[in-house]
């Protein structure tokens, strides 16, 4: 397996939301690989972080040289990234891992997009590229709050957008799943896609849980980022530990994984 390491310079840096971080970078990198779906291993900014952080793409631009991540602090090696300004630099393994399916679809064929919290990212530049194919996409996002809202203003562009917030001071009151109740629960899709906290992926496995045109991306502490560490294995349908997230996946068919609390 052939991964690239790049050194690439830090162009716009902004929080979107408390604790919520738009990372741009700019330089050499495999673009035509950077796919919905795929992820970048970030080394941190200090050498007391041996591991790398994986973190999925939320957009690129081959003609401008740019890509872009959107991540949470969570703990301190986010915390310094969130510190860096304009012209510094980070070294990146990428593109890692397998992408959302999309080059069958045709345009004027309809999709079902799933997102909540970090989940969101990734299906950000997911429907920027379905749109850009002519191909329909409903968007359904979930969020805790107001204040934690983020990037909707660009999923109004790229779909037909329903938000939910735990606490109802946006949209639908409660958890995403409540757009699929209450909602979109009858429209017919050629493809489903989810990404999200374990319990929103469950949800939209149980709720279509003999299509084969699902599509969940997993979240997972990956290590390595290709395959060597084994430390982000999840099981397959028969219940063995087989699939690594960072290779097999990040992204599986819902019939692929078996998902549980």
């Amino acid at each position: 397996m052939m991964v690239n390491d790049y050194e690439m310079t830090i162009s716009a840096h902004r929080e979107l939301a408390p604790g919520i971080w738009r990372l741009e970078l700019q330089g050499d990198f495999d673009y035509a690989g950077a796919l919905p779906g795929t992820f970048v291993e970030v080394e941190m900014p200090d050498e007391a972080y041996q591991l790398r952080r994986p973190f999925a793409i939320s957009d690129c631009d081959s003609e401008r040289q740019t890509l872009a991540l959107i991540y949470r602090v969570v703990g301190a090696g986010t915390g310094l990234m969130s510190q860096l300004h304009e012209g510094a630099t980070l070294k990146l393994l990428g593109s890692l891992g397998n992408g959302f399916p999309f080059a069958d679809l045709v345009p004027g064929q309809r999709t079902l997009l799933v997102g909540g919290g970090t989940g969101i990212p990734p299906l950000l530049y997911l429907s920027k590229v379905l749109h850009e194919r002519g191909i329909q996409a409903d968007i359904a996002v979930g969020f805790l709050n107001q204040e934690s809202m983020f990037a909707t203003d660009e999923l109004q562009q790229y779909g037909n957008l329903a938000i939910t917030t735990n606490d109802g001071s946006v949209g639908i009151k409660g958890f995403v799943s409540a757009v699929l109740d209450n909602k979109w629960h009858d429209n017919p899709y050629d493809r489903i896609y989810a990404c999200g906290p374990l319990g929103l992926l469950m949800s939209v496995q149980n709720r279509y849980p003999d299509a084969d045109n699902v599509y969940l991306s997993l979240e997972s502490r990956m290590a390595c980022g290709v395959g060597a560490c084994e430390g982000c294995v999840v099981p397959d349908k028969q219940g063995e530990l087989s699939l690594r997230v960072c290779v097999e996946g990040p992204v599986f068919n819902s019939q692929e994984v078996q998902l549980s609390v």
